[in-house]
């Protein structure tokens, strides 16, 4: 296929943030979407769109059709916090055996970076997100004290300083004693437009977000009319009303009904007041750091159309079982007027393809060598005298990939003991690279002493050799009854194990010393998330005609029927999904 490249206006502002390795974005290659499954209103008109894949990948492909037409862009992105992120896993049902409900903790993503990274890394993805707003369009970016000042000056140069609106204070409470420190109780959230008469519903968002000048010690006289005034000057005059730039609200309810578990998540009253003061009902709104979803599920609600994008397969998952539920409810409620959709799709770019968590894989695996992890560097650990490069577990190691490595050996060679000097007067290093790779092409190894002149010995090792039963690798299993008599089909779902989650659930009940207080799995549906039932697959485009979703508490019926209009021959596909995330996925052909 010839390759499609998109132009990317270079950025024009001022101030400019100078950091090792940056490099304007010229031009980005476009990426192909491939739809891969349809929920909701299959007879939209126009469908939302959730994207599998790295955001820049999917904002190449964007650009293409959406160039100038986003009207409103929010995202979160990583705030550079040195942490890693959990997602709190529960066991359905209301009665178990052992410890409350299993909760278990699956790692989402990690948040450690590099400075010129993580710079260069923002810089690039908001050069295209100013090419995808409107002219009307706003962008609000959300950060913390750990880079906010850093992307205040990106976002200065990309969108000029012109284009600056507000400064948002995201005020909460944070629990503990800071008796060296003030307490760190707040987020910073960056406004900013792409032209000069951005979107601002100031009537309608301020309605229960006002303060009144009377706040700020004026006094306050009742009128003849029963109103308040304040007097100046021997006049009475009106108070006028005041949105503040500081807002104060807590973080998720604590009552249960908007938590789901993932790392990060945001309240949908923040998203609401920030969905109603730059967007109208039928724009577009963007989150190309989705995470749980509360952008979209907020945009949904509110009439919106919107695009969501995340890496992290979890994140796609739990995105799109909040939408299921809140378009049932609408469809249910039969919303007039409504100038968004009832329907959504789901989309990879560039064919993207990972194990289910690729941050858990590579943790396994250095766990599997004896690796001890090392941060901030580009190197992933240490064994022995060696630094450790995992590669991405997702593909076969290539030669692209150790040229990549040979370079950054190259530029990192200060970080290497010199050893002894060769006849030629090369340095020969103390420490060598160890390489662990999921596969490779046939002559890496051979390209490597080929293309090697670091002086720095290099060992590649396939876990795919070293090692064939990787837990990570091991998909659930499902035993699956599909019957049909008289157009009618009949789903039943017999069994079904995960060994993930097991093993999971093992070593969280080796942390605990009595044996009662061990969970244990009573029936197999208390380990499902979801169940989705395609009932006449076409093999690409996976349509959700019957969905499960049952609520915190509940568990999945198992048993599923459908009438089909005609007699013929049907291909039924079925998605199980556990309480991880884990996929177990499987087509029957049937005669109706």
């Amino acid at each position: 296929m010839k390759n499609d490249y998109q132009k990317v206006e270079q950025a024009k502002g001022r101030p400019l943030l100078q950091w090792v390795g940056k490099k304007p974005l010229e031009s980005v290659q476009f990426y192909p979407a491939q739809e891969t499954e349809i929920y909701g209103d299959k007879s939209a008109k126009d469908f939302n769109k959730l994207f599998w894949g790295d955001n820049l990948q999917v904002l190449s492909h964007l650009l293409k059709d959406y160039r100038g037409k986003i009207d409103l862009i929010y995202i979160d992105p990583p705030f550079d916090s040195k942490a890693d992120y959990v997602r709190k896993v529960k066991i359905r049902g209301e009665q178990m055996s052992g410890m409350q409900n299993g909760l278990l903790e699956e790692k989402q993503y990690t948040d450690i970076w590099e400075k010129d990274e993580y710079l260069q890394f923002m810089y690039e993805r908001l050069l295209i997100m100013k090419e995808l707003l409107s002219e009307k369009g706003v962008l609000y970016l959300h950060c913390d004290w750990h880079k906010s000042s850093y992307l205040r000056l990106i976002l200065d140069e990309v969108f000029g300083s012109d284009n600056f609106r507000n400064e948002i204070i995201w005020h909460y409470f944070v629990s503990g004693k800071y008796p060296r420190e003030f307490a760190k109780d707040h987020d910073n959230i960056f406004v900013y437009s792409k032209g000069e008469n951005p979107t601002f519903n100031y009537e309608k968002q301020i309605d229960k977000n006002l303060y009144y000048e009377r706040h700020y010690n004026k006094q306050v006289v009742i009128g003849d009319d029963g109103k308040e005034y304040y007097e100046y000057n021997g006049e009475l005059r009106t108070f006028e009303k005041q949105v503040s730039e500081t807002w104060y609200m807590n973080k998720i309810k604590r009552d249960g009904k908007e938590i789901v578990g993932y790392p990060t998540q945001k309240p949908e009253e923040l998203l609401e007041r920030i969905i109603k003061a730059s967007s109208n009902e039928g724009d577009i709104v963007a989150d190309f750091f989705m995470g749980s979803g509360t952008a979209q599920v907020v945009a949904q609600k509110l009439g919106r159309r919107w695009i969501g994008c995340d890496i992290n397969l979890g994140a796609i998952q739990t995105t799109t079982k909040r939408l299921n539920q809140v378009i049932s409810e609408q469809q249910k409620e039969k919303i007039k007027n409504f100038k968004g959709s009832l329907g959504f799709k789901i989309l990879n770019v560039n064919d993207y393809d990972v194990f289910k968590n690729e941050i858990e894989a590579k943790e396994i695996v250095m766990e599997m060598y004896g690796v001890e992890p090392i941060k901030r560097t580009y190197f992933d650990g240490v064994l022995d005298k060696n630094f450790v490069k995992v590669m991405p577990l997702n593909r076969v190691l290539n030669k692209m990939d150790i040229r990549t490595l040979l370079k950054s050996v190259g530029d990192k060679i200060d970080t290497f003991t010199v050893k002894a000097k060769s006849k030629a007067g090369e340095a020969v290093y103390e420490e060598g690279v160890l390489v662990v790779c999921s596969g490779m092409e046939l002559d890496v190894r051979d390209f490597i002493k080929k293309e090697n002149k670091t002086g720095v010995k290099m060992e590649v090792r396939d876990i795919l050799t070293d090692k064939k039963n990787l837990i990570f690798k091991k998909k659930p299993e499902a035993k699956i009854e599909v019957k049909t008599k008289n157009k009618k089909l009949a789903v039943e779902l017999k069994d079904f194990y995960s060994p993930i989650l097991m093993r999971k659930l093992e070593i969280e009940n080796e942390k605990v010393l009595k044996k009662e207080h061990r969970a244990k799995v009573e029936d197999f549906k208390q380990i499902i998330d979801s169940v989705a039932i395609d009932v006449d697959y076409n093999g690409k485009l996976f349509n959700a005609e019957l969905m499960d979703l049952p609520e915190k508490k509940g568990v999945i019926k198992a048993k599923y029927s459908w009438d089909y209009s005609k007699k013929g021959k049907y291909k039924v596909a079925i998605k199980v999904v556990d309480v991880l995330g884990e996929e177990y996925f499987e087509t029957f052909e049937v005669n109706a």
